[in-house]
């Protein structure tokens, strides 16, 4: 592993913080999310089960979570290359809500031009030159 990898959190610690965070008791999540068993929510937090695609927005909410970043997390883990197709596909990513308003910030301290960021230092600097 290069000195810039970073080591992604798996679906499974992801869930377990955030309910950790949570003040809802599985079986509230479960109901929240439509599921029948409270169990299931230990078995996606032990990663014993995959989060099933159309409930990562209403676990997202549930647990407090972007739905956008569990999205990402879920694609990354379980179908990374249908992930990576879909995106080159799509020519874009998936924006957590964080991501977005760095985003619309970025564009408004370069005047909407096509500048380009510069990392100066990855954990704390990052530089923004205008074209």
């Amino acid at each position: 592993m290069t000195k810039n990898t970073l080591i992604r959190i798996t679906v499974a610690d992801f869930i377990a913080d955030r309910l950790a965070e949570c003040d809802k008791t599985q079986r509230e999540i479960a109901i929240e999310c439509g599921f029948e068993k409270p169990n299931i929510i230990t078995m996606f937090k032990n990663g014993s089960t995959k989060v099933p695609l159309n409930r990562i927005g209403p676990l997202a909410k549930a647990i407090g979570a972007d739905p956008a970043h569990l999205l990402r997390l879920v694609m990354h883990e379980y179908f990374p290359d249908t992930w990576q197709e879909i995106e080159d596909i799509m020519q874009t990513t998936v924006l957590t809500a964080n991501e977005l308003e760095l985003v619309r910030r970025f564009r408004e301290v370069t005047g909407d031009n096509d500048a380009v960021p510069l990392v100066i230092n990855r954990d704390a600097v990052i530089a923004i030159v205008a074209a």
